[in-house]
C-alpha cells in the first residue's frame, strides 16, 4: 500500500492506495477500507456520463468522496481467486493489520488483512471457495 495525502472538496485525507493495476483497488481512508473501481489500470474512477472533462472530473471527485464516507463494515475480496485459508472466526476481535484470509490468484497467494479493528460478525467464505472481486468475505460488528 502506498501512503499519500489527498484533498477532496477542500478537506485533507490520509489515504493508502493498493495496487492500481487491478480493479477494484483497495483504498484506506483514515483507517476505513474501501474498494474503488478503475476504468483503466491507472485511469480515473468510473464515471457514467458524457459531460465535458472538467465537469466529469468534479463528478469523479464527488463520487470518490461518497465511497470514502461510507460506513460499510463488510470486508470484500480485492481480486478474483480461490480461498486458501480463513484465519478468523465469528466473534473474534481483530485489529488493523490482522490477517483475515489468504487468497490464491494466478498461482500467487495474497494475504487479506484488516484495515481497522472490530469484532467478526460473520464469516462469509470457506476454504477452497472460488470468489470474485468485490465478493463479501467478512462482516464486522
Amino acid at each position: 500500500m502506498r501512503r499519500m495525502r489527498v484533498r477532496v472538496n477542500g478537506e485533507w485525507y490520509n489515504i493508502e492506495v493498493g495496487d492500481v493495476y487491478q480493479s477494484p483497488v483497495e483504498v484506506v481512508v483514515d483507517g476505513e477500507s474501501y474498494l474503488v473501481e478503475l476504468d483503466s489500470p491507472v485511469g480515473p474512477a468510473r464515471v457514467s456520463s458524457g459531460t465535458p472533462a472538467k465537469q466529469e472530473r468534479k463528478q469523479e471527485v464527488a463520487g470518490l468522496r461518497g465511497i470514502m464516507q461510507g460506513n460499510d463494515k463488510t470486508i470484500r475480496c480485492p481480486l478474483p481467486g480461490r480461498v486458501v485459508n480463513v484465519t478468523v472466526t465469528k466473534g473474534q476481535v481483530i485489529n488493523p493489520g490482522d490477517e483475515l484470509c489468504t487468497l490464491e490468484s494466478m498461482k500467487m497467494e495474497q494475504s487479506v488483512r484488516s484495515a481497522h479493528s472490530g469484532v467478526v460478525k460473520n464469516v462469509k467464505i470457506k476454504k477452497d471457495q472460488s470468489v470474485n472481486a468485490g465478493t463479501p468475505l467478512i462482516e464486522l460488528q
